[in-house]
């Protein structure tokens, strides 16, 4: 069985995120310990604690609970996105082709994260690699990957990029 988990770990979503939670305890210190009011038109004491609270919420949530997993075996693959995708189950008979692929995350889906594109879903955390799978069915799903060489293990998962 392969197991893969992924986390939002781009610099970029770091900085933002420290920098917007850096200003909000900056307004919350200044405000609600020092009783000064923050900006020129300073809302309510219990405002300022509600938004502080939501955005160190949202960056625990980005940085520690959304984890994209992705267990494959040779009967199914299952894979978790917590709290956008609880488990989605893809057994393999329902599989037309399943293949390792290079991608372009803007320009196909639109970034990163649950995506709905061109293609049909994808579901990425980051970089350019994901495994694509077509059902029987015709619906089309992309699933972000980082250890591509592992999936080769699979006779199931055609590989192009080794």
């Amino acid at each position: 069985m392969l197991i893969e988990k992924q986390r939002f770990r781009q610099i970029w979503l770091w900085v933002i995120l420290i920098s917007i939670n850096a200003f909000m305890l900056y307004g919350f210190v200044q405000q609600i310990i020092f009783k000064i009011p923050f900006g020129d038109n300073p809302g309510p004491d219990i405002l300022l604690i509600f938004f502080c609270l939501m955005m160190l919420g949202l960056s625990y949530l980005f940085l520690n609970v959304i984890v994209l997993k992705t267990y494959i075996d040779n009967e199914k693959i299952v894979v978790k996105f917590p709290p956008l995708v609880a488990e989605e189950v893809i057994l393999i008979k329902e599989i037309a082709e399943a293949k390792i692929v290079k991608y372009k995350p803007l320009k196909e889906y639109g970034g990163w994260g649950f995506r709905s594109g061109k293609k049909g879903m994808a579901y990425n955390i980051s970089g350019n690699l994901g495994l694509s799978i077509t059902y029987k069915s015709g619906k089309h799903l992309l699933i972000g990957i980082q250890k591509p060489e592992k999936y080769s293990k699979f006779p199931f998962i055609a590989n192009s990029l080794l």
